[in-house]
């Protein structure tokens, strides 16, 4: 049997707020990110994102990256 909770968890702000970014606004903070965790630009990101060469596996930067790079990534890019 489920337990119904009326109480809101204290962590859950009260109001979310809806915030759209612009494919060149997240492409700018990919380059951004890349260059600086990893000296590539976002192109060179994209080009090795899928498949990394494996200085990259088992790297947290790069994962974490990972999930921006999904965000712009072209269907051919898979």
């Amino acid at each position: 049997m489920a337990t119904t909770v009326d109480a809101r968890p204290e962590w859950l702000p009260d109001e979310y707020e809806h915030v759209q970014v612009t494919r060149e606004e997240v492409w700018q903070a990919l380059d951004r990110d890349a260059r600086r965790l990893f000296g590539l630009t976002a192109d060179e990101f994209l080009r090795i994102f899928r498949n990394p060469p494996e200085q990259y596996h088992g790297d947290v930067r790069f994962r974490s990256l990972c999930h921006v790079a999904d965000l712009i990534a072209e269907p051919d890019d898979v």
